[in-house]
């Protein structure tokens, strides 16, 4: 796989990089924004749809794939303000938390910084 660095699509909508050989992508919530605002797990049709014929005409074309695994999450959005909370909450535990549906975009960033803090 020859996929440097994390890539976006649709505005933001969509995301993909290499993961251990492989792609990981995801996004396409706003297909259906009514569906997609929910705290419960489970994949839809349509966007899980969407994300083949994205895979197959703009990441891999022309190239046979077989998808590892599909999932679904809950996004983390704040009330005032859009950037991850990364904090120090005791000890022992330290928050990276509210990423706003940018988990893939983001995360290892955020994780970094989380990372650090434990160190302090």
């Amino acid at each position: 796989m020859a996929l440097c660095g994390t890539f976006h699509l649709g505005e933001g909508f969509y995301y993909f990089r290499e993961y251990q050989g492989a792609v990981l992508l995801g996004g396409g919530r706003n297909l259906d924004v009514a569906g997609e605002t929910t705290t419960a797990d489970g994949t839809t049709e349509q966007i899980q749809s969407a994300l083949e014929e994205l895979l197959r005409t703009v990441i891999l074309p022309g190239r046979e794939f077989k998808i590892a695994r599909r999932w679904s999450g809950v996004m983390g959005f704040g009330a005032k303000s859009k950037a991850p909370i990364i904090e120090r909450v005791s000890p022992r535990v330290t928050a990276a938390v509210r990423l706003g549906g940018m988990g893939v975009a983001i995360g290892i960033r955020v994780a970094r910084k989380a990372a650090a803090l434990l160190k302090d």
